[in-house]
């Protein structure tokens, strides 16, 4: 048996198979990518922690609106983006990261899987942010930056009652009160904080919804989410 198969049985994951072909197909795609996008390179190792890391969250504890657009800010070579992409196809995702040798990865194995739902751009957040205020329905972002940074990135993005989620491991429990401090700031509500283990990891699922209009002076400059985060210095 598949080892994919064998690990979504396990969790009580059930796909149509044409999802279960694509997540076999990206998974042998960003492996055996020329350019190194990730450390690894392990069929067993990829399966856990780029496939089913993703996705298990988005089976568990939450649904998506058909029609909606999606982004994945700091996408890398994909995760948790195509992904969910392959979960979801009714839905626009766009793939945002600043790196071009990384959206080049994204768009060959978007063309290789002919993954139609989905658009790799370059650019940075702060940057993209500016032409596309208030155009998403959903946002996330996996292993990008601390909580409060990374809702600061969202907020501009995300439409009036729009949603973001957050991967986080064990570091929630110390984020979790720079999250509290920045969403009071920009106008956003924790919605879930969902708790579980995945291949014997703590990992957090965090929800949050936009209740009112961004302030005008965001997005800030380019550094300035990390340099001087919403949430306090550490």
């Amino acid at each position: 048996m598949n080892f994919l198969l064998r690990i979504l049985e396990k969790y009580e994951i059930f796909l149509n198979e044409n999802s279960y072909n694509n997540l076999n197909k990206f998974i042998e795609l960003i492996i055996n990518y020329p350019v190194n996008l990730t450390a690894i390179k392990d069929v067993e190792e990829a399966t856990k922690s780029l496939i089913v890391d993703s996705i298990y969250p988005f089976i568990k504890f939450t649904s998506l609106d058909s029609n909606s657009n999606f982004i994945d800010i700091g996408t890398g070579g994909g995760i948790p983006g195509i992904p969910l992409s392959i979960l979801f196809p009714n839905i626009n995702f766009t793939l945002l990261d600043s790196i071009e040798k990384k959206i080049k990865a994204v768009s060959y194995f978007t063309n290789n899987i002919k993954l139609y739902n989905v658009n790799p751009v370059c650019d940075r957040v702060e940057n993209f942010s500016k032409n596309h205020l208030n155009s998403f329905d959903y946002a996330t972002a996996k292993a990008v930056s601390r909580s409060d940074v990374l809702l600061e990135y969202a907020a501009p993005l995300l439409k009036i009652n729009g949603t973001l989620f957050l991967y986080k491991g064990p570091s929630y429990k110390e984020e979790r009160k720079y999250l509290k401090i920045a969403a009071k700031k920009i106008y956003f509500e924790i919605l879930d904080e969902f708790n579980y283990t995945l291949f014997e990891k703590d990992r957090y699922f965090i929800i949050l919804k936009k209740i009112k209009e961004t302030p005008s002076s965001f997005p800030r400059k380019i550094g300035m989410a990390i340099k001087k985060p919403l949430g306090g210095i550490q």
